[in-house]
């Protein structure tokens, strides 16, 4: 059979393997994630100015903009209670994991037969 140009099937690639995302990375990429979001809600704790006076100068020099100590003390109040969502969200996801993880056990209540 002669080679047809207008055919497709003749130029079809298949996808090379990195291109299609296993579950693997998939749980990784979820992982980093998760890992990111509870690093980043630990240092904001870590570094939360104590008043809000340290706050509005570290948003004026940051940004530029000025705030209030009404706003700063708002800010400052809002962004602990985000983190401390955030880390106890992500604890909850661990703990569930770790619970929901098939036991080995499990495995070895099988009774094992020899086949004669």
């Amino acid at each position: 059979m002669p080679f047809d140009a207008d055919c497709h099937c003749q130029r079809y690639q298949l996808p090379a393997s990195g291109g299609i995302p296993t579950a693997q990375t998939q749980r990784r990429r979820v992982w980093l994630k998760q890992g990111l979001a509870s690093l980043l809600s630990t240092l904001v704790l870590l570094l939360m100015p104590k008043c809000p006076v340290c706050v509005a100068a570290w948003v004026t020099f940051l940004t530029g903009v000025g705030l209030s100590l009404t706003v700063a003390a708002w800010l400052r109040l809002f962004l602990i209670v985000v983190s401390c969502v955030v880390l106890t969200l992500f604890v909850f996801l661990r703990l569930k994991h770790f619970f929901s993880a098939p036991q080995l056990t499990d495995r070895a209540s099988i009774p094992y037969r020899k086949h004669s």
